[in-house]
């Protein structure tokens, strides 16, 4: 009976420990998901510095999307659409004209709730 407690207590252990180590849902980690953002955007020809300037437009517009989760549905198209419009002028500035209107493009294409489709919601 010891034998099989013993048993029985190792193999929990050991499930709860493979499920620990699995990455988060969507089978990225945050770091992965940030360097693939940067590698794609690299693809589109910017240099680090443009990369970087992106990545902290995209961080500082992040806030202002998660807080249409409290807007009425209603209201929402509307809501994320000046929310792209605000970020596209920051894109417009900070880049070339012909890389700006490539990164808006490539985020435009982007699909809506992170890949998720809206799955969920």
């Amino acid at each position: 009976m010891k034998k099989l407690l013993s048993l029985l207590t190792v193999a929990v252990c050991c499930s709860f420990t493979t499920i620990i180590a699995q990455p988060p849902a969507g089978g990225q980690s945050m770091e992965q998901r940030i360097a693939a953002q940067k590698e794609r955007f690299k693809s589109l020809g910017l240099n680090d510095v443009q990369v970087d300037s992106v990545m902290a437009i995209s961080a500082d517009m992040r806030p202002k999307q998660m807080a249409l989760r409290d807007v009425a549905e209603a209201d929402r198209p509307a809501k994320m659409k000046e929310i792209a419009e605000e970020r596209n002028k920051r894109l417009e500035k900070a880049l070339p004209a012909e890389l700006a209107k490539k990164v808006i493009e490539a985020m435009s294409q982007q699909r809506p709730g992170g890949g998720r489709g809206g799955v969920g919601r």
